[in-house]
């Protein structure tokens, strides 16, 4: 109960970030204290308030304070003070420096510091269910870890919100590059600038995704369901958060639910655990996981609002998207054979 207890409230804080970032962005904000700063900070008060339940109940079984926490536990401690001093300073980041805008709010550091202390207490189920793995062979069993990496995506999103939406729709298109007018130099940077950050955003992503797929699979054997639960629950935060009635909240879950169920149904068929001489379903999975992630993005944003990057970027940044993954493979295998 501990797993699944420390796993929900990991996600009810950093989904809070969210809606904080997204009242930034759409509603007055003029002091630390708004309901949207309430959902994380209540999220962060009943993870104390189980924690602290937990430990009474181990002393009340004989354990000494020291040994209150299973040893997986002991270094998520850590994020309490952490967390403890990132809301203070963030407290008095606002006092005497205002309120943070846009860009501003996804780095600031007390902000980063909030973040780092959710890292460490979300890292509680993840240690806690591989230190069991032997055992954790359902999906009940493997849940908590599913939360707790959802958790440490959501707060990846966060910190590269930036990097969330390639803006491949034609909404976002530059202005159109009319030869021999003045507006010609500036409307060709603008152009380029937008298709190189577009892919470059495509590229950050199929890394982040196939990452964290490939870390999964590398150490357990996932249940039915494991990566569905992860993509779902790690990235519609952003896209909820950023929307802005665009199209981009459901591709993001078309993305996360269809990426997530074919991923599941390859582990379950052909279980790309990186074992010794069985590399080759590990170096598929790891191309196939980040080019569907992307390959529905551009469908459906070209189902939806039409694509404004020409064939030869769309097809040339999916690809990409797949090299991205065969490279992230090298690495697991080369820590397993290491």
């Amino acid at each position: 109960m501990l797993d699944y207890a420390v796993g929900i409230c990991g996600v009810w804080i950093s989904g809070g970030f969210f809606l904080d970032a997204w009242a930034h962005g759409h509603v007055p904000v003029e002091n630390f204290f708004t309901p949207y700063h309430a959902v994380f900070y209540s999220g962060m008060l009943a993870l104390a308030v189980v924690l602290a339940a937990y430990a009474l109940q181990s002393r009340a079984r004989g354990y000494s304070w020291t040994n209150a926490f299973p040893r997986a536990y002991r270094l998520a401690l850590l994020g309490i003070p952490i967390f403890a001093l990132g809301g203070l300073g963030d407290m008095l980041w606002h006092r005497f420096l205002g309120i943070e805008e846009g860009v501003d709010a996804l780095l600031s550091p007390t902000h980063q510091i909030l973040g780092l202390g959710i890292f460490f207490l979300s890292s509680g189920p993840i240690r806690s269910v591989l230190a069991d793995r032997a055992y954790s062979i359902t999906l009940g069993r493997q849940l908590p870890l599913a939360l707790g990496l959802a958790t440490w995506l959501i707060l990846a999103h966060f910190g590269t919100a930036y990097a969330f939406d390639p803006a491949a729709g034609r909404g976002n298109a530059p202005p159109p590059i009319v030869p021999f007018t003045p507006e010609y130099l500036t409307a060709l940077g603008i152009g380029y600038y937008k298709v190189a950050t577009g892919v470059l955003i495509v590229i950050f992503q199929s890394t982040l995704i196939a990452g964290f797929a490939l870390w999964l699979v590398a150490r357990m054997h996932p249940c039915p369901g494991m990566l569905t639960i992860l993509l779902l629950v790690g990235n519609i935060p952003a896209a909820a958060a950023f929307t802005n009635e665009t199209p981009l909240l459901a591709i993001t879950i078309a993305q996360s639910l269809i990426t997530g169920v074919l991923a599941d149904a390859f582990i379950a068929r052909y279980d790309p655990h990186p074992a010794f001489g069985a590399t080759r379903a590990l170096r598929t999975f790891a191309i196939a996981v980040p080019m569907t992630y992307i390959g529905i993005y551009l469908v459906g944003t070209f189902l939806s609002e039409r694509i404004w990057w020409d064939w030869n970027v769309a097809l040339g940044s999916w690809i990409w998207s797949g090299v991205c993954g065969f490279a992230l493979s090298f690495l697991v295998l080369a820590r397993r054979t290491a």
